[in-house]
């Protein structure tokens, strides 16, 4: 099945908005942190650049919410870091943590490129 976006870009929240969630500085790669909420603990990865600053952030839900179903991913980097591989890897590494189901998710134009160029690979 094709996948198709959903979710205008304009009705994204920035990625500012997103990393102002998350320590400021840690150690360069992929992290885990988990996010708290009053509905459950959203499972974060982080990719930190090599000096420790967030440029990639992936949302995991566990659990469903007014906004997410459960197996739900978001995914955002940095503007000035796209088309590096950031996205690529942070479900990578989400979906040998957890399942991930590309036909459930919504997607923005961007993310229905990246969505196809991973199942055409075998990755998700």
């Amino acid at each position: 099945m094709p996948f198709e976006p959903s979710i205008p870009a304009f009705a994204l929240f920035s990625f500012e908005s997103q990393a102002s969630q998350y320590p400021k500085t840690g150690e360069p790669g992929i992290s885990y942190f988990a996010g708290e909420t009053e509905h459950g603990t959203v499972d974060c990865l982080l990719f930190r650049s090599k000096r420790g600053a967030v440029v990639g952030i992936l949302n995991h839900y566990g659990f469903d919410s007014i906004w997410e179903k459960t197996g739900n991913v978001n995914v955002w980097v940095r503007e000035d870091h796209q088309r590096r591989g950031i996205a690529t890897a942070l479900l990578q590494e989400a979906a040998t943590r957890w399942t991930i189901n590309l036909d459930q998710q919504r997607f923005t134009p961007d993310g229905v490129a990246l969505a196809e160029k991973l199942r055409s690979a075998g990755t998700l």
